[in-house]
Protein backbone atom coordinates (compact mmCIF):
# COMPACT_ATOMS: atom_id res chain seq x y z
CA UNK A 1 0.00 0.00 0.00
CA UNK A 2 1.36 3.87 -0.74
CA UNK A 3 -1.47 5.76 -0.61
CA UNK A 4 -4.35 5.57 2.38
CA UNK A 5 -6.60 8.15 2.82
CA UNK A 6 -8.71 6.90 5.85
CA UNK A 7 -7.27 7.90 8.48
CA UNK A 8 -9.46 9.35 11.87
CA UNK A 9 -7.72 11.08 14.99
CA UNK A 10 -9.13 11.27 18.82
CA UNK A 11 -11.47 14.10 17.99
CA UNK A 12 -14.13 11.87 16.95
CA UNK A 13 -14.07 10.32 20.13
CA UNK A 14 -13.46 6.37 19.36
CA UNK A 15 -9.98 6.63 18.10
CA UNK A 16 -6.30 7.00 19.86
CA UNK A 17 -3.13 8.59 19.62
CA UNK A 18 -1.85 11.89 18.33
CA UNK A 19 -1.98 13.02 14.74
CA UNK A 20 1.74 13.08 14.58
CA UNK A 21 1.87 9.01 15.86
CA UNK A 22 -0.27 8.40 12.30
CA UNK A 23 1.90 10.19 10.06
CA UNK A 24 5.57 8.82 12.10
CA UNK A 25 3.94 5.15 11.03
CA UNK A 26 2.61 5.70 7.96
CA UNK A 27 6.42 6.89 7.27
CA UNK A 28 8.02 3.93 8.69
CA UNK A 29 5.19 1.34 6.95
CA UNK A 30 6.69 3.15 3.24
CA UNK A 31 3.48 5.22 2.26
CA UNK A 32 3.73 8.08 -0.23
CA UNK A 33 0.34 9.57 1.19
CA UNK A 34 -1.35 9.96 3.89
CA UNK A 35 -4.83 11.34 4.00
CA UNK A 36 -6.63 12.46 7.55
CA UNK A 37 -10.00 11.93 7.28
CA UNK A 38 -11.58 11.62 10.82
CA UNK A 39 -15.24 11.89 11.05
CA UNK A 40 -16.14 15.55 9.99
CA UNK A 41 -18.64 17.64 11.91
CA UNK A 42 -21.95 18.71 10.32
CA UNK A 43 -23.72 22.22 10.55
CA UNK A 44 -27.21 21.04 11.69
CA UNK A 45 -30.26 23.18 10.96
CA UNK A 46 -32.12 25.58 14.18
CA UNK A 47 -34.64 22.65 14.41
CA UNK A 48 -32.05 20.46 15.34
CA UNK A 49 -31.49 22.10 18.58
CA UNK A 50 -28.45 21.36 20.53
CA UNK A 51 -28.26 17.96 18.97
CA UNK A 52 -24.73 17.05 18.87
CA UNK A 53 -23.28 13.87 16.89
CA UNK A 54 -21.65 11.60 19.55
CA UNK A 55 -19.30 9.87 16.64
CA UNK A 56 -17.75 13.20 14.81
CA UNK A 57 -15.45 15.93 16.21
CA UNK A 58 -17.18 18.97 16.62
CA UNK A 59 -17.18 22.17 14.34
CA UNK A 60 -15.45 24.34 16.77
CA UNK A 61 -12.87 21.27 16.85
CA UNK A 62 -12.02 21.58 12.88
CA UNK A 63 -9.87 24.81 13.05
CA UNK A 64 -7.35 22.95 15.41
CA UNK A 65 -7.31 19.30 13.13
CA UNK A 66 -6.50 21.71 9.66
CA UNK A 67 -3.91 23.50 11.54
CA UNK A 68 -2.74 20.37 12.61
CA UNK A 69 -1.90 18.41 9.72
CA UNK A 70 -0.87 21.66 8.18
CA UNK A 71 1.92 21.90 10.60
CA UNK A 72 2.62 18.05 10.29
CA UNK A 73 3.00 18.81 6.59
CA UNK A 74 5.53 21.47 6.78
CA UNK A 75 7.64 18.72 8.91
CA UNK A 76 7.65 15.99 7.03
CA UNK A 77 7.33 17.30 3.74
CA UNK A 78 10.32 15.71 1.45
CA UNK A 79 9.26 12.22 3.35
CA UNK A 80 5.48 11.92 3.06
CA UNK A 81 2.43 13.98 1.18
CA UNK A 82 -0.12 14.73 3.96
CA UNK A 83 -3.43 15.59 2.79
CA UNK A 84 -6.40 17.25 4.78
CA UNK A 85 -9.86 15.37 4.60
CA UNK A 86 -13.14 14.30 6.38
CA UNK A 87 -14.99 10.87 6.22
CA UNK A 88 -18.57 12.76 6.41
CA UNK A 89 -22.53 11.47 5.53
CA UNK A 90 -24.35 12.77 3.02
CA UNK A 91 -27.49 14.41 4.76
CA UNK A 92 -29.70 16.57 2.44
CA UNK A 93 -31.41 19.22 4.86
CA UNK A 94 -27.97 19.96 6.10
CA UNK A 95 -25.21 19.01 3.21
CA UNK A 96 -24.45 21.90 1.50
CA UNK A 97 -24.06 24.38 4.76
CA UNK A 98 -21.16 21.76 6.01
CA UNK A 99 -19.93 21.15 3.11
CA UNK A 100 -19.10 25.26 2.39
CA UNK A 101 -17.90 25.45 6.01
CA UNK A 102 -15.57 22.58 5.80
CA UNK A 103 -14.01 23.64 2.51
CA UNK A 104 -13.67 27.10 3.85
CA UNK A 105 -12.11 25.35 6.96
CA UNK A 106 -9.34 23.98 4.43
CA UNK A 107 -10.59 20.93 3.92
CA UNK A 108 -8.96 19.55 0.83
CA UNK A 109 -11.22 16.39 0.02
CA UNK A 110 -14.61 14.36 1.23
CA UNK A 111 -15.08 11.01 1.82
CA UNK A 112 -18.47 9.68 1.75
CA UNK A 113 -19.33 7.23 5.31
CA UNK A 114 -23.07 6.76 5.00
CA UNK A 115 -23.12 5.53 8.63
CA UNK A 116 -26.69 7.09 8.83
CA UNK A 117 -29.78 7.76 6.25
CA UNK A 118 -31.37 10.23 7.04
CA UNK A 119 -30.32 13.76 8.68
CA UNK A 120 -29.54 11.61 11.84
CA UNK A 121 -31.19 14.29 14.09
CA UNK A 122 -34.35 13.09 12.95
CA UNK A 123 -36.55 10.62 14.18
CA UNK A 124 -37.14 8.58 11.31
CA UNK A 125 -33.08 8.44 10.70
CA UNK A 126 -31.63 4.80 10.43
CA UNK A 127 -27.81 3.18 11.34
CA UNK A 128 -27.53 1.41 8.37
CA UNK A 129 -25.14 -0.46 10.29
CA UNK A 130 -27.27 -1.71 12.54
CA UNK A 131 -29.92 -4.09 13.51
CA UNK A 132 -32.97 -2.19 13.29
CA UNK A 133 -36.12 -3.19 10.59
CA UNK A 134 -33.64 -1.95 7.38
CA UNK A 135 -35.78 -3.95 4.64
CA UNK A 136 -35.83 -3.65 0.89
CA UNK A 137 -37.22 -0.41 0.68
CA UNK A 138 -34.31 0.97 3.20
CA UNK A 139 -31.62 -0.94 1.01
CA UNK A 140 -32.83 0.59 -2.31
CA UNK A 141 -33.15 4.47 -0.58
CA UNK A 142 -29.36 3.93 0.28
CA UNK A 143 -28.51 2.65 -2.15
CA UNK A 144 -29.99 5.68 -4.33
CA UNK A 145 -28.65 7.62 -2.24
CA UNK A 146 -25.13 6.76 -2.55
CA UNK A 147 -25.12 6.60 -6.13
CA UNK A 148 -26.62 10.39 -5.81
CA UNK A 149 -23.19 10.92 -4.02
CA UNK A 150 -21.36 9.18 -6.75
CA UNK A 151 -22.54 11.15 -9.90
CA UNK A 152 -22.26 14.27 -7.47
CA UNK A 153 -18.58 14.65 -7.99
CA UNK A 154 -18.19 16.11 -4.18
CA UNK A 155 -16.34 12.97 -2.82
CA UNK A 156 -13.29 11.30 -3.23
CA UNK A 157 -14.38 7.72 -3.21
CA UNK A 158 -17.04 5.89 -0.98
CA UNK A 159 -15.93 4.34 1.78
CA UNK A 160 -17.34 0.60 3.35
CA UNK A 161 -19.88 1.30 0.53
CA UNK A 162 -20.89 -2.29 1.63
CA UNK A 163 -21.93 -1.23 5.62
CA UNK A 164 -25.60 -1.71 5.23
CA UNK A 165 -26.76 -4.77 6.99
CA UNK A 166 -29.24 -6.54 4.73
CA UNK A 167 -30.66 -9.62 6.32
CA UNK A 168 -32.99 -10.33 3.28
CA UNK A 169 -32.86 -11.99 -0.39
CA UNK A 170 -29.43 -12.24 -1.26
CA UNK A 171 -30.35 -11.72 -4.79
CA UNK A 172 -32.32 -8.33 -4.03
CA UNK A 173 -28.79 -7.66 -1.69
CA UNK A 174 -26.91 -8.23 -5.46
CA UNK A 175 -29.03 -5.99 -7.64
CA UNK A 176 -28.27 -3.09 -5.21
CA UNK A 177 -25.07 -3.53 -4.97
CA UNK A 178 -24.71 -3.76 -8.57
CA UNK A 179 -26.46 -0.58 -9.13
CA UNK A 180 -24.11 0.82 -7.57
CA UNK A 181 -20.87 -0.59 -8.71
CA UNK A 182 -22.27 0.22 -12.02
CA UNK A 183 -22.75 4.06 -11.21
CA UNK A 184 -19.06 3.66 -9.60
CA UNK A 185 -17.49 2.27 -12.62
CA UNK A 186 -19.18 4.83 -14.81
CA UNK A 187 -18.01 8.08 -13.10
CA UNK A 188 -14.41 6.10 -12.11
CA UNK A 189 -14.95 6.65 -8.14
CA UNK A 190 -13.92 4.12 -6.40
CA UNK A 191 -15.50 1.73 -3.76
CA UNK A 192 -13.26 0.94 -0.54
CA UNK A 193 -12.70 -2.35 0.76
CA UNK A 194 -12.55 -1.78 4.52
CA UNK A 195 -9.43 -3.02 5.82
CA UNK A 196 -11.13 -2.22 9.59
CA UNK A 197 -14.33 -4.25 8.71
CA UNK A 198 -12.06 -7.09 7.60
CA UNK A 199 -9.55 -7.25 10.40
CA UNK A 200 -12.18 -6.82 12.92
CA UNK A 201 -14.77 -9.30 11.33
CA UNK A 202 -17.48 -7.35 11.10
CA UNK A 203 -20.21 -7.99 8.36
CA UNK A 204 -18.57 -6.37 5.72
CA UNK A 205 -16.56 -6.77 3.79
CA UNK A 206 -19.92 -8.37 2.37
CA UNK A 207 -19.17 -10.91 -0.69
CA UNK A 208 -22.13 -10.27 -2.06
CA UNK A 209 -20.85 -6.88 -2.80
CA UNK A 210 -17.89 -7.79 -4.10
CA UNK A 211 -18.91 -10.22 -6.46
CA UNK A 212 -20.97 -7.44 -8.10
CA UNK A 213 -17.90 -5.02 -7.90
CA UNK A 214 -16.04 -7.87 -9.96
CA UNK A 215 -18.73 -8.15 -12.82
CA UNK A 216 -19.01 -4.74 -13.13
CA UNK A 217 -15.30 -3.76 -13.04
CA UNK A 218 -15.73 -1.02 -10.22
CA UNK A 219 -12.35 0.56 -9.10
CA UNK A 220 -11.45 -0.86 -5.76
CA UNK A 221 -9.50 0.84 -3.70
CA UNK A 222 -8.19 0.02 -0.14
CA UNK A 223 -8.50 1.76 2.85
CA UNK A 224 -6.96 1.59 6.38
CA UNK A 225 -9.77 3.38 8.39
CA UNK A 226 -7.09 3.58 10.83
CA UNK A 227 -8.39 4.20 14.50
CA UNK A 228 -4.96 3.54 16.27
CA UNK A 229 -1.22 4.54 14.66
CA UNK A 230 -0.75 0.77 14.74
CA UNK A 231 -3.69 -0.49 12.44
CA UNK A 232 -1.19 1.47 9.31
CA UNK A 233 2.06 -0.79 10.11
CA UNK A 234 -0.55 -3.64 9.63
CA UNK A 235 -2.08 -2.84 6.30
CA UNK A 236 0.32 -4.71 3.79
CA UNK A 237 -0.65 -7.90 5.98
CA UNK A 238 -4.58 -7.41 5.69
CA UNK A 239 -4.41 -6.39 2.08
CA UNK A 240 -2.42 -9.80 1.79
CA UNK A 241 -5.20 -12.04 3.55
CA UNK A 242 -8.18 -10.39 1.64
CA UNK A 243 -6.89 -10.93 -1.70
CA UNK A 244 -5.97 -14.91 -0.68
CA UNK A 245 -9.62 -14.95 0.88
CA UNK A 246 -11.36 -13.19 -2.57
CA UNK A 247 -9.00 -14.72 -4.85
CA UNK A 248 -11.83 -15.94 -6.86
CA UNK A 249 -12.98 -12.97 -7.78
CA UNK A 250 -11.48 -10.07 -10.03
CA UNK A 251 -11.87 -6.90 -8.74
CA UNK A 252 -10.09 -3.61 -10.11
CA UNK A 253 -7.86 -2.45 -7.52
CA UNK A 254 -6.14 0.25 -7.90
CA UNK A 255 -3.33 2.44 -5.31
CA UNK A 256 -2.38 5.52 -6.57
CA UNK A 257 -2.82 9.15 -5.93
CA UNK A 258 -6.36 10.63 -6.14
CA UNK A 259 -6.14 13.93 -5.41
Amino acid sequence: MKHNYHTHTFRCKHASGLDRDYVEAAVAAGLETLGFSDHGPYVFPEEAGDFYSGFRMRPEQLEGYVESVESLKAEFKGKIRLLTGVEIEYYPKCFDRTEKFLRDSGIEYLILGQHVFGNEYDKGSIYVAGQNGAGEKELEAYTSLVIGCIESGKFLYVAHPDIFRFEGAPEFYSEQAERMCVAAKKNNLPLEVNLLGFRGGRHYPNRLFWEAAGRTGAPVIFGIDAHAPEMIGDADKAIEDFKKEYKDIELNYIDEELL
